[in-house]
């Protein structure tokens, strides 16, 4: 019986008296080692960063937006006669364990600094909207109950508009133009990627000063324990429906946002998602392994000369398979391990370009798994095939 160390140095013999087809099986497996993890990482990226915007809207918040809605789809963006400042009352009167309820007006207006311009969403808002969302300070300074009270044309601005208006220019104390009004900057949001396009204006000065809309397009309602969200989402559904007198639940005119039911529904969407990768993964990894033994049946051709000569010397069947099995391991390992080295190379170019994928070892271990499973499942046939060679057979080859 032939030593497992000597079946590893004839492997790497072999490997080396056969460059062009070692190659071209090490191509095969650097490829689907390297796409397995670099896939991987950048589907970790991917839900991470989807996972995060939901987080950063606040797992503890309830948003009631208004208009006619007919299961999931709004018939109306707006609705004159919805949102007021009495619902907003009788939701603080009425529902206990609320850190806050915050009236909210939407709208969308081009902004103007000299020559540079954009369109951002503008949301007319009361202080404790960045607190309810925690919302940074990057420099600058927040809203007050005196720009509320005096009606000042203020604004609070994203990062995203005060790269784009104000490329080379600290943004604060200068005035932009929105529509035709002038509003001055006296705050910048520290990076934010879910509010970086946004400017935020005090929500008195345009419901009193501008436009004097007094309904509301959003309420955001902040619950102090966010395990108590689902009770108290049920409890404030039912108190609209009393206020707003609703006869038909089925077609209501307004819509409440559970933000961890979103996190809840994304983390299924993201898990078949997460199925359907894998299934791909499988179906490519079985057309690799069909690939790797036609090269191997091709290589017992081969050397069929080598094979009679091992068996003249006593070489049983079992140390000739082992000979095969032996090198496919040992290809397997080799090449795998270029793989890993490869893919950690893409993964730091592409977070060059803003994609910060994750290489995690769970990835590392699987390709590892799967492509020693497919070299050895894949080489018994064409090393059974080897094993089975008649010293007779190898006479008539010749």
């Amino acid at each position: 019986m032939i030593s497992i160390i000597e079946n590893i140095t004839n492997s790497f013999e072999s490997i080396r008296a056969n460059k062009l087809r070692s190659s071209l099986s090490m191509l095969g497996i650097i490829i689907w080692v390297s796409s397995v993890i670099i896939l991987t990482a950048i589907w970790n990226w991917s839900q991470q960063s989807i996972t995060l915007k939901i987080q950063e809207l606040g797992t503890n918040i309830l948003t009631i937006s208004a208009g006619w809605w007919v299961g999931w789809v709004n018939t109306k963006a707006t609705s004159k006669d919805i949102l007021s400042a009495k619902i907003v009352k009788s939701i603080k009167e009425n529902v206990k364990w609320l850190d806050s309820v915050l009236p909210i007006i939407t709208s969308n207006w081009q902004l103007v600094y000299w020559a540079n311009n954009m369109s951002a969403s503008i949301m007319w808002v009361t202080n404790d909207f960045f607190k309810a969302k925690n919302l940074t300070i990057e420099y600058g300074s927040n809203l007050t109950d005196k720009n509320q009270n005096d009606l000042d044309k203020v604004a609070v601005i994203g990062q995203d508009v005060a790269t784009t208006l104000f490329p080379n220019n600290n943004p604060v104390w200068k005035k932009v133009k929105m529509g035709n009004n002038v509003f001055l900057i006296n705050w910048v949001i520290a990076t934010s990627s879910t509010y970086g396009s946004y400017i935020f204006v005090p929500i008195t000065t345009e419901s009193i000063r501008i436009t004097g809309q007094k309904y509301y397009s959003q309420i955001m309602i902040a619950v102090t324990d966010s395990t108590q969200v689902t009770s108290k989402q049920t409890e404030i559904d039912t108190l609209l429906q009393k206020e707003l007198k609703v006869t038909d639940t089925s077609n209501l005119p307004y819509r409440i946002r559970n933000q961890s039911e979103m996190l809840s529904n994304m983390s299924s969407i993201t898990g078949t998602l997460t199925m359907l990768l894998a299934w791909i993964a499988w179906i490519s990894l079985l057309v690799w392994g069909i690939w790797v033994m036609n090269i191997m049946l091709v290589s017992v051709t081969e050397r069929t000369r080598e094979i009679w000569i091992r068996k003249a010397i006593w070489a049983g069947k079992a140390d000739i398979l082992m000979q095969f099995l032996t090198e496919a391991t040992s290809l397997s390992l080799i090449w795998w391990w270029i793989g890993i080295a490869f893919s950690y190379w893409v993964v730091s170019l592409l977070n060059h370009f803003s994609i910060r994928a994750i290489i995690t070892t769970n990835s590392i271990f699987v390709s590892f798994l799967f492509s020693l499973w497919i070299w050895v499942i894949f080489w018994l046939l064409p090393a059974y095939k080897a094993a089975k060679l008649r010293p007779i057979d190898a006479l008539r080859f010749e």
